[in-house]
């Protein structure tokens, strides 16, 4: 089913002058509450578990929050530097040291994954997503960071294994968590929300999409997620051309 005003769709088409539509607008033209009402009648699974609350305020990984705060603030500088992909190998190099230091702590594994991310060096980026998975199977930083990485490489065959089929947040956190860190629904919903998009489960997609911008109209990862659904927009379109 499409849900984007087909006119605006030909439109935006025939006249972009650029790779991508201008997805912003193009999604504004759908009607939510009919998409929202439809996964009620589709998806009735879904209610109570989709539900939860998003904080800003830091809630530390257990392993993380017990180390010394010496070291703890010299981790922190050194993802300040993954972030301007500043002096990449000595941060990996550091990181390296700090993983035998501490070798049950996953934050250090993603950054140093992002690391390895930002230097370009793939295998070794694969390597530590699959390690930071394996060690650490309730980690979701580790599920989202291996989720996009397989997004990325059109291996989006593997994420419901990954997930454990489990597309809500609240699956994969105790039972009884009240807050979610907002950067862990941002990279969540990210990435099944493109997922959805790249299998036709567009509904669910779109219901990534809102959750998203409303958080941030403006966030980076919602310009993939956005054109993940154009896309699967305009192949309908184009199937509907055809048949007539």
């Amino acid at each position: 089913m499409n849900y984007i005003n087909q006119f605006e769709l030909i439109k935006a088409i025939l006249d972009h002058k650029s790779r991508y539509l201008d997805y912003k607008a193009l999604i504004s033209t759908v009607n939510r509450d009919q998409i929202m009402k439809r996964i009620e009648k589709t998806n009735p699974e879904l209610k109570g578990i989709g539900s939860f609350f998003i904080t800003e305020e830091p809630i530390e990984e257990e392993n993380w929050s017990k180390l010394p705060k010496r070291d703890k603030k010299r981790i922190l500088r050194l993802n300040e530097k993954i972030k301007k992909s500043e002096d990449l190998a000595i941060v990996i190099k550091d990181l390296l040291g700090y993983k035998l230091k501490y070798p049950d702590v996953p934050t250090i594994y993603n950054y140093l994954g992002i690391a390895y991310e930002r230097a370009n060096k793939q295998k070794n980026y694969l390597r530590v997503l699959i390690e930071t998975r394996k060690k650490f199977p309730d980690y979701i930083f580790g599920k989202i960071s291996l989720a996009e990485y397989y997004l990325s490489a059109n291996r989006f065959k593997k994420i419901p294994a990954l997930l454990d089929n489990k597309f809500e947040i609240t699956q994969h956190f105790p039972t009884g968590t009240e807050a979610f860190h907002i950067s862990a629904v941002r990279g969540f919903y990210y990435i099944t929300g493109w997922y959805f998009a790249l299998v036709g489960k567009i509904e669910l997609a779109y219901k990534s999409y809102f959750l998203l911008s409303d958080l941030d109209k403006d966030y980076p990862t919602n310009e993939i997620l956005g054109n993940a659904i154009i896309n699967y927009e305009i192949a309908g379109l184009r199937r509907k051309m055809k048949a007539h």
